[in-house]
Formats: structure tokens, C-alpha cells, sequence
């Protein structure tokens, strides 16, 4: 009888230091964990016929509040510097974020971004300027409603469309965007963008046309590459390479 509460005591030992597997999490991917990483900087250079354009960003996560300072280097004129931040507040169904930036030339905007749902979600959000020159990193109408849905597949993978169109500048200017972000394995990721403008010109040449681009994710750094034409609803066509660190 002893021997047989012995063993019963050494299996009740053993069962009590082997880890419950039933409360382990599986950790996220790397890929997925390059998400929460707090800052970000990207070099960027902006190709158009007959000019070649360079821009730097910096920006880092403070708690709630993101902050940026960044600036576009023209050789041929028309450099500008800018700073920024927004607000990133966030429920389990409702993202809301509002920003305000400032260039060197006494350019501002103020703008907000908003979510609405959780694996479907819509998307709303405005923007406003004092109509002065603004550099925009997604080069779409800056004085503008955003309007749009999507869809999460996973913790990264997404799929999601939305149109920029200009309210206050009567020129009919319209960016839509429709994004496909999926990771390929644990270390890569991608987004395409495609983009399709219509809208008149500053010539009042009313066009049509289709871009696209490429984001590629590593847990640490990235790239992105963008064929825009009629960029910034000019004359010209600008091809966009970037490339960043995250940390």
C-alpha cells in the first residue's frame, strides 16, 4: 500500500512541473511583431522627367501620440520642411485618429482617420488645409473626404479600398486606392496598392488614369516602390522608391 501511494505522489509530482500547454500563447510572428515597434525612418527618392526629388522622415510612437519631422530636398526649388503628430485612439471597434501637420513654407493641415467595425470595418475621414503648397507623402488631394471599406483576414493580412476626393477645390479630383496586405511567412510581408485618378488637371485637362505600388515588410526594415502618373494631378509622371528602418 505504501508503495503504491509513493508512486501515485511521484506522478502527481511530475504532472505538477510539466508546463500547461492549454495557457501558452503562440507567439506572434516576427512580422507581426515589427507592428509594434516605435520608430520608424525612410529615405525616399522621387523620379520626374527631367528631376530628381529626396525625402527623409523620422517618426516615433509616445504611448498614444506619434510624432514625425521630416522634410523633401528639391534641388530645383520648392524643399520644404514639416512636423507632425497625430492621436491614435483606439477601441475594439472604433479607430479614430487626428492629425495636424505644419511645413516651413506656413503650409497646415489638420485631418482625422477613422475605422468602424472590427473584421468588417468602414472607413471615413476628412481633411483641410490653408491652401498653401503641402508636401503629402501619399501625394493624394489634400482638401478631401476619405471614404472606404474593409476587410481583416488575419492579425496582419487585410484587404481594403477607399476613394480621396477633393470637396473644396471644385476640380473633381478623385484617388482610389485598393490595398491587399497578406504575409508571406513568419519574416515577409506585402502590400499593392492600386490606385486609379480621375479629376482635372491644373491645366483644366480633365484625365484618367492607373498606378500602382509595392510595399515590402521585414521584421526590421522595408522598401516601397510607387508608379504614379499624372502625379499630384500635373503633367507628369513620378516613379517613387523608398526604403526604411524600424526599431
Amino acid at each position: 500500500m505504501s508503495f503504491v501511494l509513493a508512486l501515485m505522489m511521484l506522478r502527481a509530482i511530475a504532472l505538477a512541473q510539466e508546463p500547461d500547454q492549454s495557457s501558452q500563447e503562440p507567439q506572434p510572428a516576427p512580422i507581426e511583431r515589427a507592428d509594434e515597434l516605435k520608430s520608424k525612418a525612410t529615405f525616399a527618392v522621387y523620379y520626374v522627367p527631367n528631376n530628381v526629388s529626396y525625402d527623409l522622415n523620422f517618426r516615433h510612437q509616445f504611448g498614444s501620440v506619434v510624432a514625425w519631422i521630416g522634410g523633401l530636398i528639391d534641388p530645383q526649388g520648392g524643399s520644404q520642411g514639416r512636423v507632425g503628430a497625430e492621436y491614435d485612439f483606439q477601441r475594439e471597434w472604433l479607430l479614430f485618429i487626428p492629425t495636424l501637420q505644419v511645413a516651413t513654407n506656413g503650409a497646415v493641415m489638420g485631418s482625422f482617420y477613422s475605422e468602424f467595425g472590427t473584421k468588417y470595418y468602414g472607413i471615413f475621414g476628412y481633411s483641410r488645409t490653408n491652401l498653401r503648397p503641402f508636401n503629402n507623402l501619399t501625394f493624394d488631394p489634400n482638401d478631401s473626404v476619405q471614404i472606404g471599406l474593409g476587410r481583416k483576414i488575419s492579425s496582419y493580412d487585410k484587404l481594403y479600398a477607399f476613394s480621396i476626393i477633393d470637396v473644396r477645390l471644385h476640380t473633381h479630383q478623385q484617388d482610389t486606392h485598393i490595398l491587399w496586405r497578406h504575409r508571406l511567412d513568419d519574416n515577409n510581408g506585402i502590400t499593392i496598392d492600386g490606385l486609379y485618378k480621375s479629376g482635372n488637371t491644373d491645366e483644366g485637362k480633365h484625365i484618367r488614369a492607373v498606378g500602382i505600388g509595392i510595399y515590402y515588410d521585414r521584421p526590421t526594415w522595408f522598401w516601397k516602390a510607387y508608379y504614379d502618373p499624372y502625379v499630384n494631378f500635373t503633367q507628369q509622371t513620378m516613379v517613387r522608391l523608398g526604403i526604411g528602418l524600424k526599431f
